[in-house]
């Protein structure tokens, strides 16, 4: 009965050691993501107003393999823009090419000398392989007020188990 146990304990953890040692890649997330957006700016005061973001993103430029590559969806939250001051937050949901979802978070810390909304991001969660993968980085969001097309230039890394 002995030797029973000892061999159940040791297929027991063989298992276990096996689901633990996980691949996990990173990849470089320097790319650009493209799309139309559908903000709202609600003007307070001269200096000052919050915008309702809603950015729909129809592709994205990156490394070929990238789990970015293919992928499309949309971010929303709002910005409070003060004077010189940018504060904000919000979250983007992306379909990807492999079938999952992954969930991303920003933050906004200010405008760029062009107008671009910049500030960070991170990965926070999905399906599949994005349930665990982690990463993030800062952006730079600039979009043309004429046609409200937009350029999502990004850089960091992501990391998928």
């Amino acid at each position: 009965m002995h030797k029973f146990f000892q061999t159940t304990a040791v297929a027991v953890f063989s298992i276990g050691l096996s689901a633990t040692f996980v691949h996990a890649e990173t990849y470089d997330a320097t790319g650009k993501g493209m799309g139309v957006n559908a903000n709202e700016v609600y003007g307070i005061a001269d200096g000052q107003a919050v915008v309702k973001t809603q950015t729909d993103y129809d592709s994205f430029e990156v490394a070929s393999g990238h789990p970015l590559e293919g992928a499309s969806g949309a971010c929303f939250g709002a910005v409070l823009i003060n004077g010189a001051g940018v504060s904000g937050t919000g979250n983007c949901v992306f379909d990807t090419s492999s079938g999952d979802k992954a969930v991303m978070s920003w933050v906004a810390t200010g405008l760029g000398a062009d107008g671009a909304l910049t500030g960070d991001w991170t990965v926070s969660g999905g399906t599949g392989g994005w349930a665990s993968a982690t990463g993030g980085g800062t952006f730079s969001s600039l979009t043309d007020p004429d046609t409200k097309k937009f350029v999502n230039t990004i850089a960091g890394s992501i990391t998928i188990e």
